[in-house]
């Protein structure tokens, strides 16, 4: 298993956007949870704020001294931004390499074929680079695959060296995203009134079914554990 420059690329592509960092969350001063030391787990965060978007989030994990790491970014738009929600994961043990990586679309695109050109259909150039690796599958988890986009990236690796190329699946992701995000308008009010309602559930069914909360209730304790949640999502 080796390492990966995540968090370093993450934040070199997504400088275009000038992200700052976040100190507080809704008024919620959260400058605790940039690094947790617990007796299985270093946990770190770091949340950025930029224009047109409610929120960027980047975690690492490191479990068990290094033999299980999680990487994680989640990218929110604010309310009068029709961007789709971004997230990425990488989960790095000794045997094997997934990874996750998505937009999340904030239209019902059966009934929004505008919104479907426009921010789904210019993944399909990124999915299709990768689409045959050994390792790319369906996604198990059948509620993650009701929130997902026609061109979700879900891959289980086994082979050596196969991290860097975990990484650079994401990266070919976040580029595009930044590139959606450098193009984007404020859009309709009313317009907007159903899309939102849809992020907001989005994320609501990533905070209730996300797999990671209840290792960390066990090494963090339940009211911990569900502020960090919340903030990822």
């Amino acid at each position: 298993m080796k390492t990966i420059p995540y968090y370093e690329r993450i934040m070199e592509t997504l400088s275009p956007l000038n992200p700052q960092p976040m100190k507080t969350y809704r008024g919620e001063d959260i400058t605790e949870f940039e690094k947790i030391e617990a007796e299985m787990m270093i946990y770190e965060m770091r949340c950025f704020e930029a224009e047109k978007l409610d929120k960027i989030v980047t975690i690492k994990a490191d479990i068990a001294g290094g033999n299980f790491i999680v990487w994680a970014t989640t990218i929110v738009p604010s309310d009068e931004y029709p961007l789709p929600i971004f997230s990425s994961e990488i989960l790095l043990r000794v045997g094997d390499v997934k990874v996750r990586v998505d937009f999340h679309p904030l239209a019902d695109c059966a009934r929004d074929m505008d919104y479907f050109e426009r921010y789904m259909i210019p993944m399909e150039n990124v999915w299709e680079k990768y689409r045959d690796l050994e390792g790319v599958g369906i996604e198990r988890r059948a509620w993650a695959r009701v929130l997902a986009s026609p061109f979700y990236i879900y891959g289980k690796f086994h082979e050596e060296n196969i991290e860097a190329t975990t990484l650079d699946i994401t990266i070919d992701y976040l580029k595009l995203y930044v590139k959606f995000w450098s193009e984007a308008k404020k859009a309709d009010q009313t317009y907007m009134t159903t899309l939102n309602e849809r992020k907001r559930a989005i994320l609501q069914t990533f905070r209730e079914k996300d797999p990671g909360e209840k290792p960390l209730e066990r090494i963090l304790g339940e009211e911990k554990a569900h502020r960090l949640i919340d903030l990822l999502f």
